[in-house]
């Protein structure tokens, strides 16, 4: 059995926007890859970064009849996994 700390983090503001930056990077380098022109991708990341945000903070994931916020949280791969301190709206 693995062994996880799970602690609330100060890096997590760091982590997280390394994260989306990188995620839009991924986005960015695909829209490209299919000949998408610059100002498209401009628009369709600001659409994406923004609505994936939205849905982040705002919204909730139903399976098998129950409710789950969806949460980022990064592993140090020391066995420690680092998590935002900041309560999801209820």
């Amino acid at each position: 059995m693995i062994c996880m700390n799970i602690q609330e983090s100060e890096q997590y503001e760091e982590l997280a926007t390394e994260w989306q930056y990188q995620m839009i990077i991924l986005l960015k380098n695909a829209l490209a890859k299919h000949g998408i022109n610059q100002d498209q991708t401009k628009e369709i990341i600001g659409e994406f970064a923004f609505d994936f945000a939205m849905w982040h903070d705002q919204e909730e994931i139903k399976q098998e009849g129950k409710s789950y916020n969806p949460r980022i949280s990064f592993d140090d791969l020391s066995g420690n996994i680092h998590i935002s301190s900041e309560k999801k709206p209820s």
